[in-house]
């Protein structure tokens, strides 16, 4: 049974919440659940290697603070040696642009870029890398903050031509997995997509 580690360094516990009507019982019935609301915990979760994924629902890890930088670089760190990040609930909706933009090229030594928020049709990308599409709804209408520069094999969803952007992305990092979603909602096709990111959708890769 794989451990999720939830961060929520925002002031508020994301899980307490239950924004997404069914993730987080089905979270805890496949699931080892832990979330972290102080940095420290989450430093001493991390550093024990107890997380095989990690669910990062704000921003805090993009803060100048000294605190909030010596965590994203432990995360970083155990991204690339083989766990799963996925950057979603209110992460895309309060994430700074810049911010966003480094955390993805410097410390994850991706391309990708913050590019709108907008409302849009979002298409379902038809050979996926790293996830079953089985769950997946194969197109439907959600505002999100789309990026851009997302290599073809690393999109989840997109855009219609001719501008092609990614509402979400998932990307190999090392020996590890980024997972990017746009959604500023809480709607049900989010939701699938993180339990599809967590391969926890109801089958094995």
């Amino acid at each position: 049974m794989p451990s999720i580690l939830i961060l929520s360094l925002y002031g508020f516990s994301f899980s307490s919440r239950q924004l997404y009507q069914h993730l987080l019982p089905t979270l805890l019935s496949k699931a080892n659940v832990h979330e972290s609301i102080t940095i420290e915990d989450a430093q001493n979760y991390i550093s024990t290697g107890w997380p095989s994924i990690i669910l990062v629902t704000d921003p805090a890890i993009t803060f100048e603070e000294e605190e909030n930088q010596l965590l994203l670089e432990t995360l970083v760190r155990w991204t690339k040696n083989g766990g799963k990040t996925i950057l979603m609930g209110f992460f895309a909706s309060t994430v700074e642009w810049p911010s966003l933009d480094t955390l993805f090229n410097a410390y994850f030594g991706l391309p990708w870029r913050a590019n709108r928020y907008e409302s849009n049709d979002i298409l379902l990308v038809k050979n996926l890398n790293g996830l079953r599409s089985r769950t997946l709804f194969s197109t439907f209408y959600n505002k999100a903050l789309w990026l851009e520069n997302v290599a073809v094999e690393h999109a989840v969803y997109t855009t219609k031509a001719p501008l092609t952007l990614a509402y979400a992305a998932y990307a190999p990092v090392d020996f590890g997995w980024l997972g990017y979603i746009g959604d500023v909602g809480f709607a049900e096709e989010p939701e699938h997509l993180i339990l599809a990111m967590c391969h926890l959708d109801g089958a094995e890769i």
